[in-house]
């Protein structure tokens, strides 16, 4: 099983970061205390939630190792769909007509 360290380490290779001090910076820690919680090392819940934050990852991921590094990637979708849902109940029957066909027009054709 990966620990929290290791979790840590991809997901910084995996978003291509090289340079700790510049995400030292963001996270206004120094580069030590990076190097710490890769091998390991206790960090606070507010670390690791701006650790979340700034490497666009699931923060369960990152603490528990529950799921996968992108999984709140779906529930921001899921989000965006709700509010296109929510807007559109408000809209007359012709401007939702109108609203599909653009969005089959901007939408790629479906390969079968």
């Amino acid at each position: 099983m990966e620990s929290r360290g290791d979790r840590l380490s991809r997901a910084i290779k995996d978003r291509g970061i090289s340079k700790m001090m510049a995400l030292a910076m963001d996270l206004d820690v120094h580069e030590s205390a990076i190097s710490r919680w890769r091998k390991g090392a206790p960090m606070s819940l507010e670390h690791a939630a701006r650790l979340s934050e700034v490497l666009n990852i699931s923060l369960d991921w990152l603490v528990l190792g529950r799921g996968e590094m992108d999984a709140h990637k779906a529930e921001s979708l899921a989000r965006e769909e709700y509010e296109l849902v929510r807007l559109s109940r408000g809209l007359r029957r012709s401007a939702v007509r109108r609203l599909v066909s653009f969005l089959q027009d901007l939408s790629p054709p479906i390969q079968n």
